[in-house]
């Protein structure tokens, strides 16, 4: 009797071994599709792009993030630099001429530190308007490149998607950039700087000659910050992006996503 139990037994454990070894198998052979890595790809994307929108439309999103923070632009710092360094005709620091300028233009306060703050406010405005824009993009995805991006580097979706989207988003992500630069005071901030080259001073106070910071300064400023605010701000969400999909290849299993971790996971 006891021997017909264990003989029962056994093959019953060896019916479940040889299931368990062919569920084993049929995983180990059920390679990804392109299908799946696509919408794999799309899925942590979107995440990525929800995250990081969601960073960066907050106060100090851009301003207090080191990596993402918008500066000047080359030229507008390379003015700057010239007002604490050089003079007219050796007599006239441009720095007193800049005072005298910022004392009569902004109450006293630094032009070119209020422009930095004003476009990382209008980053941050307009950051939020982005998702639509980038969620539009992320359909259009082929798939000739999907197994590729999938074996690529941690942030091979994002950069795929970048150099894939950048033009069409500039266009589209602009306007909201532009009306978001207005609402915070930079592009007047800007018309301000570029104004200081024109400015006449008076450096006897009597109103007996006048000099220009133009008569010395050699600089080309561009006609607005508008276009180079907006290449800054998608700039910084796309760094953003790539975070998170270093995150998403790291631990695909802390997203609940099931796609995510067939993808990602090793399938």
């Amino acid at each position: 009797m006891r021997l017909a139990r264990n003989i029962i037994l056994l093959s019953l454990f060896g019916i479940s071994t040889v299931l368990v070894s062919c569920e084993f198998f049929e995983d180990a052979t059920n390679p990804l599709t392109e299908s799946e890595i696509i919408q794999g790809l799309k899925e942590a994307l979107s995440i990525g792009l929800d995250n990081s929108v969601t960073s960066a439309s907050g106060v100090d999103g851009y301003l207090q993030n080191e990596v993402i923070k918008i500066l000047l632009p080359d030229e507008v710092k390379d003015l700057q630099n010239k007002i604490e360094t050089e003079s007219i005709a050796g007599v006239v620091p441009l720095s007193v001429i800049y005072d005298a300028y910022i004392a009569v233009e902004n109450d006293g306060n630094d032009l070119f530190e209020e422009l930095i703050t004003a476009m990382n406010r209008g980053a941050e405005n307009a950051a939020d308007k982005a998702l639509p824009i980038f969620g539009d993009a992320i359909t259009t995805m082929s798939i000739d490149d999907a197994r590729g991006i999938l074996d690529g580097n941690n942030t091979a979706a994002t950069d795929y998607f970048y150099n894939e989207t950048n033009t069409e988003l500039f266009e589209a992500f602009n306007p909201d950039v532009k009306t978001a630069l207005d609402g915070t005071g930079a592009i007047e901030i800007y018309t301000d700087v570029v104004g200081f080259l024109n400015y006449e001073y008076d450096p006897t106070g009597l109103g007996l000659t006048s000099v220009s910071p133009s008569d010395v300064l050699d600089v080309n400023l561009p006609a607005n910050i508008d276009e180079y605010a907006t290449n800054k701000a998608i700039d910084g969400l796309f760094h953003l992006v790539g975070e998170e999909e270093q995150k998403i290849r790291a631990d695909p299993f802390a997203w609940g996503s099931s796609i995510i971790e067939r993808v990602f996971g090793g399938n």
